[in-house]
């Protein structure tokens, strides 16, 4: 489970100067280095296997939509 990290701050004593934040995040990856390699490499293969089915035509569409949308409003 994630957490949201703490966030302390530390004010310095000279008016004007920004206070110092520290976020107190572990130094060390959370998972063992084992995990952390086989997780990787199923990541890796997932997402190359993605790489390699085709776009779909409705994406595709999408795509040359927003891309109609942003020239329109370069133009103004």
């Amino acid at each position: 489970m994630l957490t949201t990290p703490k966030v302390t701050q530390r004010k310095l004593g000279d008016v004007g100067e920004r206070p110092v934040v520290r976020s107190e995040l572990p130094r060390q990856p959370a998972l063992p280095p084992g995990v952390a390699a086989c997780l990787g490499d199923r990541l890796r293969a997932y997402y190359a296997h993605l790489m390699n089915d085709p776009v779909p035509d409705s994406f595709i569409r999408i795509l040359e939509a927003r891309d109609g949308t942003r020239s329109a409003n370069d133009d103004r």
